[in-house]
């Protein structure tokens, strides 16, 4: 199981105070590498087809493109391929710039079309065990499935999740396309389902679905937050100046 930099340093930070008194410890700060750690997964299948296939690809570039420069130095992203096999894509790597942005979207953009049948087990298997098996260090660790149907090969997309979550990541969460799309085997503390329509509907889907991975809270909840931050400091300011 991969270190859990959140529970361990809990755990430390509790103990400090007793080991070197509450002086030293509150001068020790630790911070992980990253805040969140997301693993892509894309379905490349036969139903996805070779034209939708290039609309759901340049719906990541565009989305990622568009999300991702707010939160620099914040995440690190990892793209996993998927139809009757797993393919890496790119290697989870930290996103702090827009130098390391472009290399994310251009391993995206260069990426084929496959076709085959859909293997979402597989794809979820892959990014657990890249993800909890890599170098950085991080509070969340997620992978993001994105599917226009269902398993269609040996394995079960439920019992890759569960044992995923068994492992140590956070949260298993899936974009459906479609009418046709079963995301279904999503699991862990605060997981969710995001539905386009149609391939043409996958980029605004898939910026809501990142800012909200990345954040932890839905969007609607994060304008509120910040709401309540303005007007705490509002409040301070004018105890100060009073």
């Amino acid at each position: 199981m991969k270190f859990n930099f959140r529970k361990t340093i809990i755990g430390v930070a509790g103990a400090l105070p007793l080991l070197f008194g509450a002086s030293v410890a509150s001068a020790i700060v630790v911070e992980p590498d990253v805040e969140v750690e997301l693993g892509l997964t894309i379905d490349s299948s036969g139903s996805v087809g070779s034209f939708n296939f290039g609309v759901q690809r340049d719906a990541y570039v565009t989305a990622l493109n568009n999300v991702i420069p707010s939160f620099y130095g914040n995440i690190a992203i990892g793209v996993w391929r998927f139809d009757s096999s797993v393919d890496l894509i790119q290697d989870t790597m930290m996103i702090n710039d827009a130098a390391d942005l472009a290399t994310l979207t251009t391993a995206i953009q260069n990426m084929a079309y496959t076709g085959g049948l859909t293997n979402i087990s597989g794809s979820i298997d892959a990014a657990s065990a890249n993800l909890l098996g890599n170098a950085i260090d991080s509070n969340r660790q997620v992978i993001d499935v994105s599917t226009d149907g269902s398993q269609t090969v040996s394995g079960n997309p439920v019992t890759s999740a569960n044992n995923a979550i068994a492992a140590g990541i956070d949260a298993i969460n899936c974009l459906g396309i479609g009418t046709n799309a079963n995301c279904g085997f999503i699991a862990g503390a605060g997981a969710f389902s995001v539905i386009a329509d149609t391939f043409a509907d996958v980029q605004s889907a898939l910026e809501r679905k990142l800012r909200r991975e990345i954040t932890g809270v839905p969007e609607p909840m994060t304008l509120a937050l910040m709401g309540i931050a303005l007007a705490g400091i509002g409040a301070t300011t004018r105890r100060r100046k009073a």
